[in-house]
């Protein structure tokens, strides 16, 4: 019997040929649900600069019916979120009957963060010291498709005299990885100190109203960072009376004192 309705005729016939019919309806329904195995798992990346993946191939399943397959369908939403999206395939047959199988969607990000440095710096070291501290290096800049879970930089607690690169990293909450560096430089604005020889009174040579070959003496002299040179405008001879020597102290930065 096909599927659907038989009309069966039943014949009865006596001994002397007179005959009878009478009939009888036979329905063939199909309770036999068809079957389907939906397509593979797949990973697909967010698409570029959004949290969402659209426009995404699921493939297509494999479906089966005793008799005949209607309909497939998914429940698939038009765009995929960041992570795991279950979908649910469901095949129905010419009889109404259903059955579903599931397709696991993962949604990744592998679009990096993006980070801009704050501006290069200058700073004048600390007083008395030959290094800055407390350097105020500003914010840099970030963002990401779907949200920046940190920002760190490598700066160290103490900068010292010249030119330091900072390295700035900013991870998104997908562990992608960008970074960006600034250029920060210390510089030595502060002078150094001289302490000038005590005055001194000395005879004029043997025969001559001068005095030649004199006993300066040393300054005392100092730096944050370190003394480049140390010099005077005495002459050569000093004449009768007096003469005022300048001494001049110089620091490896250019930084003068007299």
């Amino acid at each position: 019997f096909p599927l659907g309705e038989t009309l069966v005729t039943w014949t009865v016939e006596d001994a002397s040929g007179n005959i009878e019919t009478a009939t009888q309806l036979v329905t063939v329904i199909d309770t036999e649900k068809p079957t389907i195995t939906a397509p593979q798992a797949i990973t697909i990346s967010t698409d570029s600069g959004v949290c969402e993946a659209s426009g995404v191939d699921l493939g297509t399943p494999e479906t089966g019916d005793n008799c005949s397959v209607a309909s497939v369908s998914n429940d698939a939403p038009a765009v995929f979120p960041l992570g795991e999206t279950l979908v649910t395939w469901t095949v129905e047959d010419a009889s109404g009957n259903i059955e579903t199988a599931t397709q696991l969607v993962t949604v990744i990000d592998t679009e990096k963060p993006t980070i801009t440095a704050p501006g290069a710096i200058t700073v004048s070291t600390d007083a008395g010291l030959c290094e800055a501290s407390g350097v105020d290096l500003g914010t840099p800049e970030t963002g990401d498709n779907c949200s920046v879970a940190s920002v760190s930089n490598d700066a160290p607690a103490v900068f010292l005299l010249g030119e330091t690169l900072v390295t700035w990293t900013v991870i998104d909450a997908s562990g992608n990885i960008e970074t960006a560096t600034q250029l920060v430089t210390v510089i030595d604005t502060e002078k150094p100190t001289i302490t000038a020889p005590q005055s001194i009174t000395i005879s004029s040579d043997s025969g001559v109203c001068e005095a030649s070959g004199v006993d300066l003496g040393t300054p005392e002299t100092g730096d944050n960072c370190s003394v480049a040179s140390v010099s005077n405008d005495a002459p050569a001879v000093f004449l009768l009376g007096e003469t005022l020597v300048t001494w001049t102290v110089i620091d490896a930065s250019g930084n003068i004192e007299t």
